[in-house]
């Protein structure tokens, strides 16, 4: 392959990857920056009851 041809495609490829890496959460439960990002869910999680204590009397 011609290097006229093959180096302008390498360069649009790294400009791709780049481009993904901008975009692209930096690891588990962080956020993308502003214009791919969005306001996380709230946890349904509850909280965890101290050693000892009763769940609640249910219906």
């Amino acid at each position: 392959m011609s290097d006229r041809i093959a180096l302008p495609l390498l360069a649009l490829l790294a400009l791709g990857l780049v481009g993904l890496a901008l975009a692209w959460p930096q690891g588990l439960g962080r956020r993308s920056p502003a214009p791919f990002g969005h306001a996380p869910a709230p946890s349904a999680a509850r909280p965890a009851m101290p050693r000892g204590a009763q769940p609640p009397a249910g219906p």
